[in-house]
């Protein structure tokens, strides 16, 4: 089992936090770290007791909020924490946002998320953490039920159908499905 010290931790974390600065041009970042059953340094949980019970009730909140049918609610939720939000976005009851890393998250405008959909900004492997910057563009749908994982951008006018996992870009105005999602049409 591999160990890593305090002083990789910290460097990981340093790493992050210049990542998610809005002026970085990379989409993904990716380090290595101990297996996610160990403290990793990038989950709130494995902080101070206070930072952790504020970032499960930051989570709660959000989780709830979402789940409710009030859409303008969600919109103002999302952009007062973090992520940036364009006009006329709806976003469906039941819909799932990472609530860790929402300053990565870009939903431009005219754009339909459906419900169940689970929009993801990072995620652990076995030997690495890996975060990413997520970009839906203009007039985009994204179908019901469907994961969008770190690091993806789905082009301007692109559907996604329902219950796909996208783990790619989606060129613009096509249609993406399946699992791993494949683009159907363009």
């Amino acid at each position: 089992m591999q160990s890593f010290s305090e002083g990789t931790k910290a460097q990981g974390q340093l790493l992050l936090k210049q990542f998610r600065a809005r002026d970085c041009s990379e989409r993904i970042f990716t380090y290595p770290t101990c297996h996610p059953s160990q403290p990793t340094g990038f989950c709130a949980c494995d902080g101070p007791l206070l930072v952790a019970l504020k970032f499960y009730a930051k989570a709660a909140l959000l989780n709830l909020i979402l789940s409710l049918p009030f859409n303008s609610l969600s919109v103002w939720t999302l952009r007062k924490m973090g992520a940036s939000i364009g006009r006329n976005v709806y976003i469906s009851a039941g819909a799932w946002i990472d609530p860790q890393f929402l300053d990565l998250l870009t939903i431009e405008e005219n754009v339909m998320i459906g419900v169940g959909a689970k929009i993801a900004m990072h995620e652990f492997r076995i030997s690495e953490f890996v975060a990413g910057r997520v970009t839906i563009e203009n007039g985009a749908l994204v179908g019901g039920f469907c994961l969008i994982g770190p690091g993806v951008r789905i082009g301007e006018g692109a559907t996604v159908a329902g219950g796909a996992v996208i783990a790619r870009d989606v060129p613009a105005h096509a249609v993406a499905g399946g699992n791993p999602a494949r683009v159907v049409s363009s």
